[in-house]
């Protein structure tokens, strides 16, 4: 890995590698995750996912990638902890493989600023048409988060967890909020992204340093103060579970979640036994709650737990018929108990750790799995070597489980019924 600083707030991380037959670009806009600038970004994506000054329609977008050799060209929005990330992606044949390899790497990271920097706007706004139909299509996915009940339970389970506003709602907005956007609204959000945001920019794939460094230098992407960001967020436990109940007439069967508390601070050792605890209660297809509670109980058609790291929450998530709630219910916080007081199989344990540990490594093999983990450690500023990784997990002993259990605590639920 060999990083560059282009410029204040402006970093380049190159992964060269011939393991693979393509060359992948990733360009993330990070700031803090505000309600106030949420719904804006995500429209944003949607506006620098279709068009450009020399680039004005859906098609020419579409006609300049195909002639980048099938190049994919896409773009997103994510959160992690308190910081909110606009991401462009691109992914096209490694240099070496075409006749113009040379011209080929710098039409893509041509396309990619034209893109990013010289939007379709005029008179301090974005094109009207343009704005109109990306904005009508950002509603419908908002819109579409009911359609899907997992989503939409869990969405529900989010709102009443986090005791702040900026967590409480989906990375891609607010759908009254972004009712209310206009095309200078959002211009205003492209210049204040453009301008203040703390740009990180992965490459990855067969290609020359110096020839990269100088393309993206060739951007121009000026300096800037570094935001304030806080990639880690970690709430005090409340004093009782907040709970909410919805019925819904179109649904036959009924979704569970619960939020978990679990105090384990985000750079700590105990991470590792957080992770190995989370797979053994919901998190693989050996753990309990897949095992006793879908397998053997019947009680749910699915099941799972995930263990969010950034925020420190632990999720379960079971669909299954509405009489069996209170009885599923019960048999997951069982299993915690069990787990809490060390009533697991070794060597079942074992087994999860393993099956962790061949995931991670191959993880190796996935452009985008590099490039993740290069993003994680550019915001974070935490590296754990792949060798450390290994040894944490192997490291990791029952009764660091059973503790680590023990620091579970209920603090919402909601659950999802049939209307009577």
């Amino acid at each position: 890995m060999k990083k560059y600083r282009i410029n204040s707030g402006v970093n380049l991380v190159i992964l060269p590698t011939t393991q693979f037959k393509t060359l992948h670009i990733a360009v993330d806009f990070v700031a803090p995750a505000l309600t106030s600038n949420i719904s804006a970004r995500s429209l944003l994506s949607y506006l620098m996912a279709v068009s450009a000054r020399r680039y004005p329609t859906q098609q020419d977008v579409a006609q300049k990638t195909i002639d980048l050799y099938g190049a994919q060209y896409q773009t997103d929005v994510y959160r992690f902890g308190q910081t909110h990330h606009l991401r462009v992606t691109m992914q096209l044949p490694a240099p070496d493989y075409v006749s113009d390899g040379s011209n080929l790497l710098v039409s893509a990271f041509d396309f990619l600023k034209d893109m990013m920097f010289d939007p379709l706007v005029s008179e301090q706004k974005f094109d009207d048409d343009v704005f109109a139909k990306e904005k009508q299509s950002l509603i419908n996915e908002l819109e579409s988060i009911s359609d899907d009940k997992s989503r939409y339970a869990i969405s529900q389970l989010r709102n009443i967890t986090y005791d702040v506003p900026n967590l409480q709602s989906s990375s891609a907005g607010d759908i009254d909020l972004v009712k209310n956007l206009t095309s200078e609204s959002v211009y205003t959000a492209y210049k204040n992204m453009i301008t203040n945001d703390l740009v990180n920019i992965v490459v990855l794939g067969d290609v020359n340093d110096s020839e990269v460094a100088s393309l993206v230098s060739g951007w121009s992407v000026p300096a800037r103060r570094l935001p304030f960001l806080q990639p880690f967020y970690r709430q005090a436990l409340r004093p009782a579970t907040v709970e909410k109940e919805k019925h819904l007439q179109d649904i036959n069967q009924a979704m569970l979640t619960l939020a978990m508390h679990l105090n384990v601070p985000p750079l700590d050792k105990q991470r590792f036994a957080a992770m190995v605890m989370n797979a053994l209660l919901g998190g693989s297809p050996l753990s309990k709650l897949f095992m006793n509670v879908r397998e053997k109980a019947s009680l749910a058609y699915s099941i799972y737990s995930k263990w969010q790291y950034d925020t420190g929450f632990l999720l379960i998530a079971a669909g299954l018929d509405a009489d069996k709630v209170a009885q599923t219910e019960k048999m997951i916080h069982q299993e915690i108990l069990a787990i809490q007081n060390g009533d697991f199989d070794e060597k079942v344990v074992a087994s999860i750790k393993k099956s962790l540990i061949n995931d991670y490594l191959s993880q190796q093999d996935s452009p985008n799995s590099q490039i993740e983990i290069a993003f994680s450690r550019l915001l974070t500023g935490s590296e754990t070597s792949e060798v450390e990784w290994i040894k944490q997990v192997q490291a990791v002993k029952s009764n660091d489980i059973a503790l680590v259990a023990q620091k579970l605590q209920i603090q919402s639920r909601f659950i999802l019924l049939p209307k009577e």
